[in-house]
């Protein structure tokens, strides 16, 4: 029988009032606006739409998910997948009058020691199935590169808090407590993808912390009732990226869009005309066809000293140059690196702000 007349259990609002008098928040919108929320359960038009770029990049991310679950079976996670058309659903009471609703994307173990798995599969056979008491919540969640580098530097609780946030959600849903959960996450640029375990109790502190957020949205909607000009205050700035992909900007800030574009510098520019960039354009790829046989002949120079100091058994020489005399040395260096992941699991996200920073800066490149 087809199944093309059933609803998407995906395509639910972010925020619905029901008719209960409850406030129902999808669990993937946790992090969200909100007056963003508020937009949303009234059923407010859409005044920016995602543009069909922005569209793709999205659809694609949500098609690797399944690939991600796949990668994690063959290195010997036991997972339960959601079945795509008919997802288990959760809802989950987040204090009085407000509730978040989701789809887990699976659940499982990681994988045992071999010896372990031997000792399982002797005494139970092959196959055996997975027990509820030790099942976790595994949230996937695909990046790009940088945010993919970012989530593996700094953690999911400081990179994505949301996502703590709502795989909180699906353990409560599913298990009746907050379980350690897993966030699987693939780079979608190299299709890496790694996972991080974060520890039951700061799960639990991620999952209080996105709803007590929202629980003015209940007060108010007590007070006023599904009122679209009764708006919660912004949580974001024009500037930041939650408003310039909030799909409610103009009916929010009505010309904040044209204005949320960082610029370089404070002071004013002359503006610089189509033809002018262009020729700046063919200028630069000039001069990068010139540098390349230069840098060839470096790199064939430097690999004939090596090979010289080399075959006379010396790190280091002095040699006559066609200006003076030069000093020829293979240079070692050491670097230290820290393993995030391990840092991550041992230490909650306001310790390890302490330790690690960020920092941000800005360059132009041409591909």
């Amino acid at each position: 029988m087809s199944q093309t007349n059933q609803p998407d259990p995906y395509s639910r609002p972010p925020a619905r009032f029901c008719a209960d008098g409850q406030i129902e928040v999808r669990a993937s919108a946790l992090g969200r606006c909100r007056r963003a929320l508020w937009y949303a359960a009234c059923a407010q038009p859409i005044s920016n739409p995602t543009d069909p770029e922005s569209l793709t990049l999205l659809e694609a991310g949500n098609a690797l998910e399944p690939v991600v679950l796949r990668a994690l079976q063959r290195a010997g996670w036991r997972l339960r997948p959601v079945e795509r058309e008919r997802p288990t659903a959760v809802s989950v009471p987040a204090g009085s009058g407000l509730r978040v609703s989701g789809h887990p994307d699976a659940t499982g173990r990681p994988p045992r020691s071999s010896e372990a798995e031997s000792i399982d599969q002797f005494l139970f056979g092959p196959g055996q199935p997975l027990d509820d008491e030790h099942e976790l919540v595994i949230e996937v969640k695909t990046r790009g590169p940088e945010a993919f580098k970012r989530w593996q530097t700094l953690g999911a609780e400081r990179s994505h808090p949301e996502s703590v946030a709502q795989a909180a959600c699906y353990s409560l849903g599913l298990y009746g407590e907050c379980r350690d959960v897993v966030i699987a996450t693939l780079d979608t640029g190299s299709r890496r993808w790694a996972t991080e375990r974060i520890p039951a109790a700061r799960v639990e502190h991620a999952g209080r912390r996105a709803t007590d957020r929202l629980a003015p949205l209940v007060g108010r909607y007590e007070t006023c009732g599904p009122d679209p000009e009764a708006l919660p205050d912004r949580d974001f700035t024009a500037s930041d990226w939650q408003c310039r992909r909030c799909p409610y900007l103009n009916a929010c800030q009505p010309g904040a869009a044209s204005e949320a574009s960082p610029t370089v510098d404070s002071e004013p520019l002359e503006p610089v005309s189509e033809e002018q960039a262009r020729t700046a354009l063919r200028g630069y790829e000039q001069v990068q066809q010139q540098l390349k046989p230069l840098n060839a002949e470096k790199r064939q120079a430097l690999s004939t000293l090596e090979r010289w100091l080399q075959a006379k058994g010396v790190n280091k020489a002095s040699l006559e140059g066609g200006e003076k005399s030069r000093t020829i040395g293979i240079v070692a260096t050491r670097r230290y690196a820290v393993d995030h992941r391990r840092l991550n699991a041992l230490l909650d996200p306001e310790t390890r702000a302490e330790i690690v920073t960020e920092h941000r800066s800005q360059y132009l490149r041409i591909s």
